[in-house]
Order: structure tokens, then C-alpha cells, then sequence
């Protein structure tokens, strides 16, 4: 059963792993993940292809073939899936499933498979304030990358706007401070950029709630506004953006704090708002 659902996890994001032993020529693969979804698929760690999503399909059905995979005739091949779910439908089609449909290869078969969702499930009292639905199961999320506390020092210096070559997944984080008066109501948003020529899907993070998803060849969303308490307003702020290259071209995103507003106000923006920004614990190393 390839359904995610049957395993607590019901949002965001999902990674399988197929495993088979010898030769096998191709694999085809229906996974369903609503409407604007998609997923990618690398074998023994090559991209063999990726369904790129349609604003209108929740269903991404393909044909891959292996000719130009590397494959350990004579060992163990593990083909990973990554998929992007949008989330269920309404009314009766609320019960149609998330994950993977069918997958049949041709000239071996899969002897297991394992998956992985967000850290501890749907139940998880992991983070109580965010929620479950704050996170899903790509490997930054489940090790608390994207949140307040988490030690980056051993990381590369790089930036989105800088980019990468090839399909794959990158996670990047920064911090950006701020010194809001007390005496104004201000509003901030972030604003991702991106041609649309670019098959990505990134996922934006302001201390550690997930707070945009940004797909520049399905939709036209590039706007997210943050509001006070997500947003410390007399401190640091950590910025994580998980960027997804579905295509050997890679990716580069560029991004930008703005300023929507800001006015004389009685209301102060400085108030105690830590509560609702929980940092990284160790209780994460279990989720590698």
C-alpha cells in the first residue's frame, strides 16, 4: 500500500523508495497528489524523469524508461519518488488517496518499498504550536532545518538567487533582522521571483512555518505576506526556502522582504510573541 495516508501523513510533502535487484528496463508510474501537484523520480541517484504538474490534473501518470540509469545488474537498485501534495479534494472526492497509484516495472519487480512524511505523523506532538500541517516530508523539514536554533555553521555560503545546476532538491536558510518601533503597525511580505521557464517548486519558511509554496509554470502566486507573532518584529528571523528543480536545468530563485505598509498605531508591534516560535531540539536526530 502506497497510499500516504494509511501511514498519518495526509499533507505537503512525501518521499518513496522502491527497491528491486537486477536489470529492469523502465518503470510506469500514476501517482495522484491534486490538482497543481507533481513528482520526480531518480534511479540509484540519476534523475529518470519528472511529472511537472497542471493547475487542473490531480493525477500525473508516465512511462520511464531506464536506458540512460545506471543499474546494478547484479545488485540492489533503490528508486526514489518525491512527491508534492496539494492537498485532498472537497466533497466526494475528499476520499480519493494521496501517493502512488501504481508502479510496475518492466523486467523486475519491487521486493519492498519505504516512505517518508512528515516527522512523527499526523498525531505528532512534536510541534504543538505550529502543527502538523507547518510541515511535510522532505528531509530539511523532518531534521528541523527550517526552524529557529538550528546549528548551519558546517553549511556552504551560497544564495537561491545563485542557484544550482541539475534536478534535485536544496535548502537554503538565512536570518534577517528587525527593529520595528513599537508605535507602528507595520506589514511585511516576501516576494519570490522566478521565469517561468524554470521547472521548480519551492517552499518558503519564516521561523519554521511553512508560509508559501511558489510553482512559476503552474500558478502566479509570488506574494506571501507574514504576519506579526510568525514574524518577530524586534529580533532575528529565520528564512528557510526548500527549492525543487524538476529538470537538469536546475534553479535559481531570487527573494525579497518588502514593505507593504506602515502607520502610527496604538497597537505595539514589539509584543511578546516567543511563545509562538519554538526553536530546534535534539528530539529531531530521530527522524535522519
Amino acid at each position: 500500500m502506497l497510499y500516504v495516508d494509511e501511514y498519518g501523513f495526509h499533507n505537503s510533502f512525501h518521499l518513496f523508495r522502491g527497491y528491486f535487484e537486477g536489470p529492469a528496463t523502465g518503470v510506469n508510474l500514476s501517482v495522484q497528489g491534486g490538482q497543481a501537484f507533481g513528482w520526480s523520480a531518480w534511479l540509484n541517484g540519476g534523475l529518470v524523469g519528472s511529472y511537472l504538474g497542471n493547475s487542473s490534473v490531480g493525477v500525473g501518470n508516465m512511462t520511464l524508461s531506464f536506458s540512460n540509469a545506471t543499474i546494478n545488474a547484479n545488485g540492489t537498485n533503490v528508486l526514489l519518488i518525491a512527491q508534492d501534495n496539494t492537498g485532498h479534494d472537497l466533497r466526494a472526492d475528499a476520499v480519493k488517496p494521496r501517493g502512488i497509484l501504481k508502479a510496475t516495472l518492466q523486467g523486475a519487480s519491487f521486493t519492498k518499498w519505504k516512505i517518508a512524511g512528515e516527522a512523527g505523523g499526523e498525531e505528532s506532538l512534536l510541534d504543538p504550536v505550529r502543527g502538523p500541517l507547518s510541515e511535510g516530508g522532505l528531509t530539511a523539514e523532518r531534521l528541523g532545518w527550517h526552524l529557529p536554533g538550528f546549528d548551519d555553521s558546517a553549511w556552504n555560503t551560497t544564495a537561491p538567487s545563485t542557484g544550482f545546476y541539475g534536478a534535485g532538491i536544496y535548502f537554503y536558510r538565512t536570518v534577517v533582522p528587525l527593529d520595528v518601533p513599537a508605535e507602528l503597525d507595520a506589514s511585511f511580505a516576501f516576494v519570490l521571483n522566478a521565469p517561468a521557464s524554470q521547472h521548480i517548486r519551492v517552499q518558503l519558511f519564516v521561523n519554521g512555518y511553512q508560509y508559501g509554496r511558489f510553482n512559476p509554470h503552474v500558478g502566479n502566486e509570488r506574494k506571501f505576506p507574514v504576519p506579526p507573532g510568525v514574524l518577530n518584529y524586534a529580533g532575528d528571523n529565520i528564512i528557510g526556502l526548500s527549492v525543487w528543480a524538476q529538470s537538469e536545468e536546475g534553479a535559481r530563485v531570487d527573494v525579497q522582504l518588502v514593505q507593504e505598509y506602515a502607520v502610527e498605531s496604538s497597537w505595539s508591534s514589539t509584543f511578546d510573541s516567543e511563545y509562538l516560535r519554538p526553536g530546534w531540539t535534539e528530539e529531531r536526530l530521530v527522524y535522519v
